[in-house]
């Protein structure tokens, strides 16, 4: 082959990469969109049922139902969506969903009373209270099983990851306190008296704010986190102090921090606050005893479970108005909404 062949042969070949390789590159691309893609789900423990209830936020529709364990409590979605996961209060498990499917691939054995869960930033650990054993199990997602036992004080309730995903906050009824657990280590790093049995807690984004339902007020605490102590108590009449059952619950922070959500029992409806001065911005009514509260991730949707009307409301945050309500399974107590992985 002489030189003016050669260099047609190398030019040849070179046209013929240029126009394959992207063309693969793309192809490549969408197989991988088409493999796995996500839409926004809320998910409701059904406490007095067996499982819990599926929703699609934007559709206004049930989707599914999950038979998960006795007395579903907490519910969690992993951090990259591929996995949710239902504390069994009255199993003493915890059943991990695949959302794609909605069936339930692995229950793992954790303790007594497993009330509520959270997943650690990086997804490879659940941290579970222990109602009956005073403790924070810490689950290995990847071995499927307790790891570690933290004591946290007497009937820890509720788990909730910071913003920044280096605490797990865990609040123990039986001994009045707000724990903070450092989610590496899973040592107690500091603790705040609450002079109260804390129910529901929600932390601004800045994380200078934590806002602790506790029982019997119809208001919230409004703890300091550097400084370990309440600072300021918001009561909202109707009346202040409720009687058990009848009073301020589940709560949540829209996604720019500005306003805070809280169901409030005694009127079935949700207040909302502005965060800076605390004032009443709005009230929505809602279903019987409205437990707990959550956002969709664009801040659009706000989805309310309803105990006593076995119901999900859901709202129209920027309108304030109910745009939806969804019949679910009985007791509709906790509920998470997030993207998850519905196609592989």
């Amino acid at each position: 082959m002489n030189q003016q062949h050669l260099w047609r042969f190398v030019g040849g070949i070179a046209l013929l990469y240029c126009i394959v390789w992207p063309a693969t590159k793309t192809v490549t691309a969408s197989t991988q969109s088409v493999r796995a893609s996500e839409s926004v789900r809320a998910y409701v423990t059904n406490f007095a049922g067996d499982g819990i209830s599926v929703i699609d936020p934007a559709a206004g529709r049930l989707i599914a139902h999950i038979k998960t364990g006795s007395k579903p409590h907490g519910v969690a979605i992993a951090p990259d969506g591929d996995a949710v996961y239902v504390s069994n209060e009255g199993s003493g498990t915890v059943s991990i969903i695949d959302p794609a499917t909605n069936v339930v691939v692995a229950t793992i054995d954790v303790g007594k009373g497993p009330n509520q869960l959270a997943v650690s930033a990086d997804g490879r650990h659940l941290f579970v209270t222990l109602h009956e054993e005073d403790a924070l199990a810490v689950v290995d997602v990847a071995k499927r099983r307790v790891v570690e036992r933290v004591p946290v004080g007497r009937s820890p309730h509720i788990a909730l990851r910071s913003p920044d995903g280096k605490t797990i906050f865990v609040t123990s009824e039986g001994d009045m306190k707000l724990v903070e657990v450092d989610a590496s280590s899973w040592q107690i790093t500091g603790s705040t008296f609450l002079r109260a049995f804390p129910r529901v807690l929600a932390i601004t984004p800045d994380e200078k704010k934590v806002y602790q339902t506790i029982r019997w007020l119809n208001g919230a605490l409004v703890v300091d986190p550097a400084k370990k102590t309440v600072v300021d108590r918001i009561a909202l009449g109707e009346p202040m102090f409720a009687v058990e059952g009848k009073d301020a619950h589940g709560l949540a922070i829209t996604a720019d921090g500005s306003e805070l959500w809280i169901t409030t029992q005694t009127t079935n409806s949700v207040t909302i606050l502005d965060v800076e001065s605390h004032e009443v911005l709005g009230r929505i009514r809602v279903g019987k005893n409205p437990n707990w509260i959550g956002f969709t991730p664009d801040g659009k949707l706000a989805v309310v479970s309803n105990t006593s009307s076995q119901s999900v409301t859901i709202i129209n945050v920027a309108a304030r108005a109910v745009v939806g309500t969804v019949e679910v399974g009985a007791s509709p107590k906790r509920l998470v909404v997030g993207r998850v992985v519905v196609t592989r």
